[in-house]
């Protein structure tokens, strides 16, 4: 509807009002303009800072799971997909019928788009895949401890299954399946005996499907074990400064003890400059020091362990300083006889016969002096 004005003027002009808009007409223009900032936010928000694309929720979980190559095909496949649907919306028939909506259906539908995108995404499925796994032969020492461990993707979240020779691995105090934190997965096997040894399998299982690897393990039998003995165990030492000593013992054990010393309860260092440790196979244990210094002095104690148990000995080293040597006398000692010496002395002395059993070849043990 127009209204027309006459001026008062002879010109004859004649000026139309314009059209009011109508509030649908406006609430489209709003929403466009909301639109349009929208789009150039959100792709200005994909670009990293770098001018990198930004990833994708959908694409991080895609990595994570199927890793980068595989990630890439699948969202490649999707890509074309989401072409396929666009052109299908773009099509005349589909244009002309989104022109005849309204703002507020159009509102509704692009919510209804969104909600059905995500929960394409919650319903995607990635079969299982092993990320990470062990060797596929083990060699363990019986009594020693095994470790079987793997790491697994997939959506969801795959349950692990582990068989020994084709029967369930039943979980009990020396058997035990453990989940760590960043998703490892392991089997532990506390004192292995004969009786664990086979073939092991695991099996990853979820709604996508499964997968499996295997692990030979094989059980290296010990002989029997005995505890540590001393068959002669440390004696008591003496020691003189500067000198050389040793403080040997005989042990026996199966397996072959572990040898530790101790001096005053402090931990001997191996192989010092002046303090040597051995151990020969035949179980001969000993410690050797050269040169003694005073500071040696004490109490030694050598323990053994194995498997089986644990023995210790104990014995005392005394230092002792050098004795003060004394200088030898060279000057040459004249010997008389004591008679002759008596005789001498006083003027008094007498002869003895030489055919008298007191003569001086009678007492040889009476010689003195001229030092005297």
């Amino acid at each position: 509807m127009f209204i027309s004005y006459r001026y008062p003027s002879n010109s004859g002009k004649v000026i139309k009002s314009p059209k009011p808009t109508s509030d649908e007409q406006i609430q489209g223009s709003k929403n466009a303009v909301i639109q349009d900032l929208e789009r150039k936010l959100r792709s200005k928000s994909e670009l990293l800072h770098d001018g990198q694309q930004r990833l994708t929720y959908e694409q991080k979980m895609a990595r994570r799971l199927l890793g980068v190559e595989n990630a890439a095909s699948v969202l490649e496949l999707q890509k074309m997909e989401n072409e396929q649907i666009n052109q299908q919306q773009n099509t005349p028939d589909s244009q002309r019928w989104q022109a005849y909506q309204s703002p507020a259906e159009r509102q509704k539908l692009s919510s209804r788009e969104v909600e059905n995108e995500n929960a394409l995404i919650q319903e995607k499925h990635y079969p299982p895949r092993f990320l990470q796994k062990p060797d596929e032969n083990m060699l363990i020492q019986q009594y020693g401890l095994c470790r079987i461990d793997c790491k697994v993707s997939g959506l969801p979240p795959p349950e692990l299954m582990w068989y020994l020779n084709g029967r369930p691995v039943q979980q009990d105090l020396g058997h035990k399946m453990l989940v760590s934190g960043k998703g490892v997965h392991s089997l532990i096997i506390d004192a292995v005996t004969e009786s664990d040894a086979g073939r092991y399998e695991c099996v990853a299982i979820n709604r996508a499907g499964q997968c499996r690897f295997t692990v030979n393990l094989e059980v290296e039998v010990r002989g029997p074990i005995q505890a540590p003995e001393f068959v002669y165990k440390l004696q008591n030492a003496r020691a003189v400064e500067g000198g050389k000593v040793k403080l040997e013992c005989l042990v026996t054990g199966q397996p072959q003890p572990r040898i530790f010393w101790r001096k005053d309860h402090e931990m001997i260092k191996q192989d010092t400059n002046r303090i040597s440790l051995y151990h020969s196979n035949e179980g001969k244990v000993g410690l050797e020091i050269f040169p003694v210094d005073k500071c040696d002095a004490g109490w030694y104690t050598v323990s053994a362990q194995n498997e089986a148990g644990s023995t210790i000995c104990t014995a005392r080293l005394d230092v002792a300083a050098w004795p003060v040597k004394q200088v030898p006398n060279t000057k040459p000692l004249k010997v008389r006889p004591t008679f002759t010496r008596y005789s001498v002395l006083n003027g008094q002395g007498f002869l003895p016969d030489p055919a008298s059993q007191y003569a001086a070849t009678s007492y040889p043990g009476l010689v003195e002096s001229d030092e005297l």
